[in-house]
């Protein structure tokens, strides 16, 4: 583990810092408590006192990780389009992909987050959860509620269902970047992000043109 500046901080909050740097460089699975209850300087008895085992502190870890980050996306998405006199689809849309795909660093901070909780999040509910309800719904309310104030004759469902379209199309290019390059034949020195960037926008610019009537399964 890198050096954390535990100055001043409560056990808790130590137990927590080194807990979240730990988790979130080596995975849940290569982390044993006493590793962070050393790294902490606290009792190895402090991780049930206040979390009841190592879990639920990953648990806690999540959610504030979760938090911090949908509160850096939203505020980032509201700064942008601040800037716009009065933001249109393109600019809101244009908005949100810039959030998740702005610079390669974003783009590898999600990679290295995917591959480190990707196997614990699918193989546990509660953490889905977490991720949906801390991360994933702010962001997708404050989008939904902006597309709305520019295009009333959408419906609250489509919303969801086109912004739900434009994430996948965002984190399947984070997931498998290359697979873009090599489908579409670009060549090795085309700015990638860059492409993709604009051909979302673009799809999902066509495909919310219109609105449809969603068809339920019975």
């Amino acid at each position: 583990m890198t050096a954390i500046k535990l100055t001043n901080m409560k056990p808790r909050e130590r137990l927590l810092a080194v807990a979240e740097e730990a988790f979130f460089t080596e995975g849940f699975d290569a982390v044993s408590v006493r590793s962070l209850t050393e790294a902490a300087g606290v009792n190895l008895a402090l991780v049930n006192y206040h979390f009841g085992g190592k879990r639920n502190l990953y648990l806690e870890v999540l959610r504030r990780r979760f938090s911090r980050v949908a509160a850096a996306k939203c505020d980032s998405l509201r700064q942008t389009l601040n800037k716009q006199t009065h933001p249109d689809l393109r600019d809101i849309l244009g908005a949100y992909i810039l959030v998740h795909l702005g610079d390669d660093e974003q783009v590898a901070a999600t990679q290295n987050f995917l591959r480190l909780v990707a196997r614990q999040l699918a193989e546990d509910n509660v953490a889905m959860e977490l991720l949906l309800r801390e991360l994933v719904l702010p962001i997708h309310q404050l989008l939904k509620e902006t597309i709305a104030g520019v295009r009333p004759d959408m419906s609250a469902e489509k919303i969801s269902l086109c912004i739900s379209s434009v994430t996948g199309q965002i984190f399947h290019f984070i997931r498998c970047p290359e697979t873009a390059r090599i489908l579409a034949g670009l060549p090795d020195g085309a700015n990638l992000r860059a492409c993709i960037s604009a051909h979302i926008l673009d799809f999902s610019l066509h495909g919310m043109q219109q609105e449809a009537p969603c068809t339920h399964i019975p």
